[in-house]
């Protein structure tokens, strides 16, 4: 890929898609699903890093469930997010992020929709999920913005005004 320094929109563009990723980090911490437990039959909500905690640490009814299988798609889904914000923020001259972006949302939508069931989907997960969404709806953009062949200020000023006069309509 050819490296193409960004112009004013695709920065902000991309500061646009670091500040999501970075609020989709935040709502990993938002309580993500509910679950009932096993001992007393009452429901709570979890978020995944609990749901990661848990599992890890051997803490809660989620030691019994499954362990390792059953941390790998909530550490997935806190993971996706961390990338793609490193992806984002690191990458300013290459169309990699935005790509990369549009990867990252459609296996983070497909790890949410496997992993949390639809009668269990709390405040964290739809509003995780709305992000996605618009999140790949910015990648593309971006990616169109990329294509657009903007004239730099310089060749702006080099460009020589016709009187209006002189104009053809």
């Amino acid at each position: 890929m050819t490296k193409l320094f960004e112009n004013k929109q695709r920065r902000r563009l991309r500061l646009v898609m670091c500040f999501i990723y970075l609020f989709q980090i935040f709502l990993c911490t938002s309580p993500y699903l509910m679950l009932t437990s096993s001992t007393s039959g009452k429901f709570k909500d979890e978020s995944v890093f609990s749901m990661i905690y848990k599992s890890v640490m051997g803490a809660g009814d989620l030691s019994s469930a499954g362990g390792f299988v059953t941390v790998l798609p909530f550490f997935f889904l806190a993971l996706l997010p961390i990338v793609g914000f490193f992806l984002c923020a690191l990458d300013k001259e290459r169309n990699a992020k935005n790509i990369g972006s549009l990867i990252i949302n459609f296996l983070a939508v497909m790890f949410m929709l496997m992993v949390v069931p639809a009668n269990a989907i709390l405040i964290g997960a739809l509003v995780q999920l709305l992000l996605y969404i618009v999140q790949t709806f910015l990648a593309s953009v971006a990616m169109l913005a990329r294509l657009n062949k903007e004239r730099d200020p310089e060749d702006e000023k080099k460009k020589k005004k016709i009187p209006k006069e002189e104009r053809e309509y």
